[in-house]
């Protein structure tokens, strides 16, 4: 099922086994990567324990650390020297909303 939403607003916990995204890092004009770590966030919060994200970035945002934190396994599996695809799986539960 292919869902066109906001990521940060969508869904049931653990309610799905996938998520590919190419989350905006925009807000109008301004470049704002925390848009982007929302939406890492919200992909952790709506995978079932063994789901995986798929994340399409431009190279230079700095995701690594906000996807290492909220999945178990992280791995660059793709892209260009504009764009990096990576594949995250074992979303993390998170802390204080009693998730799984």
């Amino acid at each position: 099922v292919f869902h066109w939403a906001d990521a940060t607003r969508f869904g049931e916990a653990g309610s799905h086994d996938c998520v590919v995204t190419n989350p905006p890092f925009h807000a109008g004009r301004r470049a704002d990567p925390a848009l982007g770590r929302a939406f890492i966030a919200a992909a952790a919060r709506l995978l079932t324990p063994s789901g995986r994200l798929y994340l399409v970035a431009n190279r230079h945002l700095p995701y690594e650390r906000d996807l290492r934190a909220a999945f178990a396994e992280v791995e660059e599996i793709g892209g260009d020297g504009g764009f990096k695809v990576i594949a995250a799986a074992r979303p993390r539960p998170a802390r204080g909303r009693g998730r799984r």
